[in-house]
């Protein structure tokens, strides 16, 4: 009798135990992961500007779909899944003077970093010439 309830306990621990085995390595798998090497953004996000917003500091614009634009100073890294890109940041003193458009900057020099949603972006363009 007592090899039965010790057998029907130890049945139980390893079902618990391989459930949460498993919520473990759904919760892993769905991470996301930030990829700061350019040449390995390129795989993820294969357009012109990923390798040179990401090895250039210049004034770059991201359109947004709903006619925003972002002042960028270069993008930081890229997720693995292509969906978000950190960028830093154009404070709005650094936007050239004579260009009339409102743009999204940072609110202070030391509050650069945004993350900014792939898919939301339309146009990506250089807000300057050399």
């Amino acid at each position: 009798m007592l090899a039965t309830v010790l057998s029907i306990v130890a049945v139980g621990t390893g079902l618990a135990s391989l459930w949460l085995s498993n919520e473990q390595w759904k919760k892993v798998k769905s991470k996301i992961g930030m990829i700061t090497d350019h040449g390995k953004a390129v795989e993820v996000l294969p357009a012109w500007y990923t390798q040179r917003m990401m090895t250039d500091y210049w004034h770059f614009g991201l359109l947004t779909v709903d006619s925003g634009v972002i002042a960028i100073q270069r993008i930081l890294a890229i997720s693995d899944d292509g969906k978000w890109m950190d960028v830093e940041l154009l404070t709005k003193d650094e936007i050239p003077k004579g260009i009339d458009e409102h743009f999204v900057t940072a609110v202070a020099d030391d509050r650069r970093v945004a993350s900014v949603k792939i898919d939301k972006i339309i146009l990506a363009y250089e807000l300057v010439t050399s």
